[in-house]
């Protein structure tokens, strides 16, 4: 009986050490980890089947949406991540339903817009008003959905309407006043909308002195309206400076410029290079020897304009909501201020994508927002 007992203990033993070792091998060493697989675009029970392979459940959303129905359009879990088996994925699916094409209703008056729209069996939402030289009070400027596309015949319609030029906002091109007396400039400027900023003084002989020689920003520059334009005054160059625009004087001496041309060297050996220009035969005369020019005085160096006084910089702070979109458009932001226009970002945006940026500017600026190529937002700050 002894015997037996023994036997019989050490069986429970090495029964005991096994079930540990599977359990170890089963919580820590096995490989339970699972990859989650790219749906959007699949059917329903191809997504659910492709979840059920890498051993993972779906839990399902139905959504509104043009694509047809049962359409996997996203999912919670990015393709490619790594999560245990058994891990629950939710994907949304598009519940179908009839889609239609929208209207284009940009350049419309607002209520015929409204009108277009209704007649094809979409609603107005949100209609934000802004200030808009280009386009007359009470016209649509932009829309969201924009045209044309197929969408879901349920999709509310957002609308951006003018409200004209008034009320700040508008912008106004830089006019060319080159050559132009201060007084001109003065009276030009004002009946557009604009005023003078800063002056200075440089020599040039391009323009009449005491006329406008260039303004900043240049002609052509589309600045907000009330901006200021600083201008660049041409004045005669005293004795001996040159201007900026001024070619040096060795570039205005005729007769040098021909005795240049006639040293060539033929030889390809070395040789010495002449010292001396050879003389250019007078005109008529092949005997007679030109008259040696006198050597002109080296050109002094052209006196550096003062520079504008330093205008502060400002900060606008920028804040944007990217409506709900159906795919990505693209997002272009533009900064106009006294300096001129730039573009501050040129991206691909995500509907309700936040955009929070702080922008630095001079004097006065306006940041305006396209979305899709449209004029979507536009805001002053001073």
């Amino acid at each position: 009986m002894g015997k037996v007992h023994r036997w019989g203990m050490a069986v429970a033993f090495v029964v005991i050490i096994a079930s540990a070792y599977f359990g170890i091998r089963t919580v820590f060493v096995e490989d339970k980890s699972a990859t989650v697989p790219g749906m959007v675009g699949m059917q329903l029970v191809d997504a659910v089947e492709a979840l059920q392979k890498e051993g993972l459940l779906a839990k399902v959303d139905q959504v509104d949406s043009p694509e047809r129905a049962d359409t996997v359009i996203s999912q919670n879990l990015p393709a490619g991540e790594k999560v245990s088996k058994g891990k629950v994925v939710i994907i949304r699916v598009s519940r179908g339903g009839s889609v239609l094409p929208i209207p284009d209703v940009r350049g419309l008056k607002f209520e015929e817009g409204v009108k277009r729209l209704s007649e094809a069996g979409f609603k107005v939402d949100k209609i934000i008003r802004v200030t808009d030289k280009l386009k007359p009070a009470g016209y649509i400027i932009a829309q969201n959905p924009a045209a044309p596309q197929q969408v879901a015949a349920n999709c509310m319609v957002n609308l951006l309407v003018s409200t004209g030029g008034t009320g700040g906002g508008a912008f106004v091109s830089v006019p060319d006043l080159k050559g132009q007396g201060i007084d001109v400039v003065t009276q030009v400027l004002e009946q557009i909308g604009l005023t003078v900023g800063s002056t200075t003084e440089t020599p040039s002989a391009e323009v009449p002195a005491g006329t406008v020689l260039r303004t900043n920003p240049r002609n052509g520059a589309n600045v907000p309206e009330g901006s200021q334009i600083n201008l660049v005054i041409a004045r005669a160059p005293r004795p001996g400076e040159v201007s900026p625009e001024t070619p040096p004087a060795y570039d205005q001496d005729p007769q040098r410029a021909a005795a240049v041309k006639t040293v060539v060297i033929k030889n390809t050996e070395p040789s010495d290079i002449p010292t001396k220009l050879p003389d250019i035969p007078a005109a008529g005369s092949q005997k007679e020897s030109a008259k040696e020019e006198p050597k002109a005085e080296p050109a002094k160096a052209p006196q550096p304009e003062k520079p504008a006084p330093a205008v502060p910089q400002k900060t606008a702070k920028l804040r944007y909501q990217v409506p709900p979109l159906t795919k990505p458009l693209s997002l272009k932001i533009e900064l106009t201020d006294d300096t001129g226009t730039k573009v501050i970002k040129d991206d691909m945006a995500n509907g309700s994508e936040y955009i929070s940026m702080n922008v630095p500017f001079t004097g006065q600026a306006t940041i305006t927002i396209y979305l899709g190529g449209d004029f979507v937002w536009q805001d002053r700050f001073n």
